[in-house]
């Protein structure tokens, strides 16, 4: 009977984080694979925002992805200054910026794609087409557009957009949307406008 509690508790102890959802250092500690037990670490400084977690992994640029998911999950820029290398710096500045919707960070960013992927995704889930005219790819920023004129049930959001094929599809999907053909009536592009009638037309039937 001894014996069997002896084992029963083994058990519990390396199955803990298992059962109760939660990670402690113990079930880091045990894990005898390196890789596996850093990302153990990983996950343990961001779920308990405690940065000696990061402290405890020796590969460097595990201990750098462990900061930036540090940062990420407490919401706080200094703890980028925590780590060493360019590219995760460059990566915690974006992720934090997304993470508190604040899109005067990704100006920090080096890299344009960066700084247009932390405008689209702010843009977005704010949502704001202001931001969305910081994208300087022409593409993705009318499409950003799009995407908040959609979110807010705003045609007129749509007008924002300089392309009249790309503004005419974006008051097309709000007006079928509402099943109101006034709606329609916004477009500049016949072609578009009529579709946009027809299309409306067919959803109220």
């Amino acid at each position: 009977m001894r014996l069997l509690i002896i084992l029963l508790a083994s058990l519990l102890l390396i199955t803990g984080c298992e059962i109760t959802g939660k990670i402690t250092d113990g079930d880091c500690e045990l894990i005898s694979d390196a890789a596996e037990r850093d990302d153990c670490y990983v996950k343990l400084a961001a779920s308990s925002l405690n940065e000696g977690y990061c402290k405890s992994i020796k590969d460097p640029m595990t201990a750098d992805y462990c900061y930036e998911e540090l940062a990420v999950a407490s919401k706080d820029l200094e703890k980028c200054n925590l780590i060493a290398s360019e590219y995760w710096t460059g990566v915690c500045h974006k992720e934090v910026a997304k993470a508190i919707l604040n899109y005067n960070l990704c100006l920090m960013l080096s890299s344009s794609a960066d700084m247009n992927d932390c405008f689209d995704f702010i843009g977005r889930n704010k949502p704001d087409y202001n931001i969305c005219k910081l994208i300087a790819d022409q593409r993705m920023s009318y499409n950003c557009i799009k995407a908040v004129a959609d979110a807010r049930n705003d045609s007129s959001i749509c007008k924002e957009i300089p392309d009249r094929l790309f503004a005419g599809a974006c008051i097309e999907k709000i007006a079928i949307k509402n099943k109101d053909k006034s709606i329609c009536e916004e477009i500049s592009l016949v072609d578009i406008k009529e579709d946009c009638l027809n299309e409306v037309g067919l959803a109220l039937n």
